[in-house]
C-alpha cells in the first residue's frame, strides 16, 4: 500500500515519506497551490498491486504528482505565530501613543513610562482635552462703577479623570446680542491650575476695565470654553 497526502484546496495528491511527518509537526505547503495543510489530516492508501485500469479509491478530482520535496515542508506555522504576535504588541503600541494623554490621567502609575517613550520618539504628553467634559458654573458678570467690572465663577471637570483646563472666551454684549468686547483668557490670567482633577471645580474671579466709550454699550456676557 502506498500513502498519499490530499491537499484539501486543489485536491492534488501527494507521496509522503517519513521524513514529511517529523519535519514542522507535519506541515507541509502544497507544491501546487501553496496552500498549508497538516499531512495526517488528509492521508489516504492506494492499492499498488491493483490493476492499472482500475480506479483508485479517491476524490474523483484526484490529480497524483510527484513526492512532495522535504525542502517543502513548513516552519510557517511558528512564523505565523510570532507575526501575529508582533502585530498584536504593535497595534498595543500604537494604541499607547494614540490614547497616551488619557491613559495618562487614568492610570497615573504608567506616567514614567509614558514619559520615557515620549521623550523617546520626540512626542509630547499632555493632559486630556474634552470640552465636553468642563463646564462654566456659577458664572456672575457685574460692573463696580468707574468703567470697571468682574466677572467670576467656577470651571468645574464633570469627568472621571484629571483634565487640562481649557482656555475661557469672554464676550460682552449690546443690547442686540452684538458683541461689543470680546477677549480670550489662559488658566494662568484667571489664576487657575494648568489641571482640573476629577469631579472638582476651580473657582476665579477676572476684573478688568473698559473704555470708556464702550462701557454705556455692554448690556450682558457670553462665555464659554474651549481647547486651543
Amino acid at each position: 500500500m502506498a500513502i498519499v497526502t490530499l491537499c484539501p484546496q486543489c485536491q492534488t495528491a501527494f507521496a509522503i515519506q517519513a521524513e514529511h511527518y517529523s519535519a514542522a509537526d507535519a506541515w507541509v505547503r502544497c507544491g501546487r497551490c501553496a496552500h498549508v495543510f497538516e499531512v495526517d489530516q488528509h492521508l489516504y492508501e492506494l492499492d499498488e498491486n491493483k490493476p492499472a485500469n482500475q480506479p483508485v479509491e479517491l476524490p474523483l478530482a484526484l490529480r497524483v504528482a510527484p513526492s512532495l520535496p522535504a525542502a517543502q515542508t513548513l516552519i510557517q506555522p511558528w512564523l505565523w505565530s510570532s507575526l501575529s504576535i508582533l502585530l498584536a504588541l504593535l497595534f498595543c503600541f500604537q494604541a499607547m501613543l494614540f490614547h497616551r494623554h488619557q491613559w495618562r490621567a487614568q492610570m497615573p502609575e504608567l506616567t514614567p513610562v509614558l514619559l520615557a517613550v515620549c521623550q523617546s520618539l520626540g512626542c509630547e504628553l499632555q493632559w486630556p482635552m474634552e470640552p465636553n467634559q468642563v463646564a462654566i458654573e456659577t458664572g456672575g458678570f457685574k460692573s463696580l462703577g468707574n468703567h470697571e467690572y468682574v466677572f467670576s465663577g467656577s470651571i468645574k471637570n464633570q469627568s472621571d479623570w484629571a483634565l487640562a483646563t481649557p482656555m475661557l472666551e469672554l464676550s460682552l454684549m449690546d443690547d442686540a446680542d452684538a458683541a461689543v468686547v470680546r477677549k480670550v483668557f489662559a488658566p494662568q490670567a484667571l489664576g487657575l491650575n494648568d489641571v482640573l482633577r476629577s469631579r472638582r471645580a476651580q473657582s476665579f474671579e477676572l476684573r478688568f476695565s473698559l473704555d470708556s466709550s464702550f462701557s454705556p454699550l455692554v448690556q450682558g456676557y457670553r462665555a464659554f470654553l474651549f481647547y486651543p
